[in-house]
């Protein structure tokens, strides 16, 4: 009887299931298949080749790891991912996190409301604040620059890479900040009291108690922001479109210009399985930290 019931749940379950993951393959699944087939091809969006496209079998790989280009968006990309990501939001996100707890810190509410309206509005809203805040000539820090006697600088140009890594912080600690604070409440308070009996300092309970207990949660975090953070497109293109001479090019952007820009959809394909390639890595190896019990 009682595995009949849970058949019966499983079932139900299944049935719910199926029109989301209708939906999963027919906007997910199906592009990502597709992209894999056109990058075996020559297809164009223009030209003869945007209609009768032909079977190059691996060339555009091999295109690919010739390209300089395509090695350079490489390495922006994880110099973005670490900065950004891993060091950036991870840290502010702790940090907020921990703040966000402590009792007597003031302004709770008007903190997590800043923090969470970076992340919820549109990106492309967000971008354009930071080419107002960034601008060279009327740009807010140019002008607080001035304010304190310094020289106005070319953010945009002379610090592109360091910019676009700022921006995407402000923008996507949000996340880990709602995740360490999440997995910080389910820690029971007498822990932390009984380490207070014992004379045990701040850093000391955040060291030996805290890390410790939401460390599931802290890779989780790593892995979906590494994720996140690597495909990033709009706001870094809007800020720079990659420039100046590919500083601030990310992989995405190398897509786009190749796909669409010079129209070669088949090479652009091959570069974005490649992006997939190197997230499916990434997530294998998260995966992996996450089932080993430290």
């Amino acid at each position: 009887m009682m595995a009949s019931r849970r058949r019966l749940s499983e079932l139900a379950t299944l049935t719910f299931m199926i029109p989301a993951l209708i939906l999963l393959a027919i906007f997910v699944l199906g592009p990502a298949l597709w992209a894999v087939y056109i990058s075996f091809t020559n297809q164009s969006l223009l030209g003869a080749n945007a209609r009768s496209l032909t079977f190059v079998g691996f060339d555009n790989y091999a295109k690919l790891l010739r390209d300089g280009e395509f090695w350079n968006s490489l390495k922006v990309s994880f110099i973005f991912v670490f900065g950004s990501a891993l060091i950036g939001q991870f840290l502010l996100g702790m940090l907020l996190a921990v703040l966000l707890r402590r009792k007597g810190f003031i302004g709770k509410g008007l903190v997590a409301g800043s923090v969470l309206l970076a992340w919820i509005i549109p990106e492309i809203v967000a971008a354009y604040a930071w080419v107002s805040f960034l601008n060279t000539d009327f740009g807010t820090l140019n002008r607080l620059f001035e304010a304190l006697n310094l020289p106005p600088q070319r953010w945009l140009t002379d610090h592109a890479l360091l910019s676009v890594i700022i921006a995407n912080i402000w923008r996507g600690s949000a996340f880990s900040m709602l995740l360490f604070a999440s997995s910080i409440e389910t820690i029971p308070q007498e822990v932390y009291d009984a380490a207070e009996v014992d004379g045990a300092s701040g850093w000391t309970k955040f060291r030996f108690i805290t890390v410790p207990m939401i460390r599931y949660a802290i890779l989780l975090d790593f892995l979906l922001i590494t994720l996140f953070t690597f495909g990033v497109f709009t706001l870094v293109f809007a800020l720079t479109s990659g420039g100046p001479l590919f500083r601030s090019e990310l992989i995405s952007i190398f897509v786009y210009r190749n796909a669409f820009r010079f129209t070669d959809l088949g090479y652009g394909s091959a570069a974005s399985v490649m992006m997939l390639l190197i997230n499916l890595v990434i997530a294998a190896i998260y995966l992996r930290m996450l089932r080993v019990k430290v």
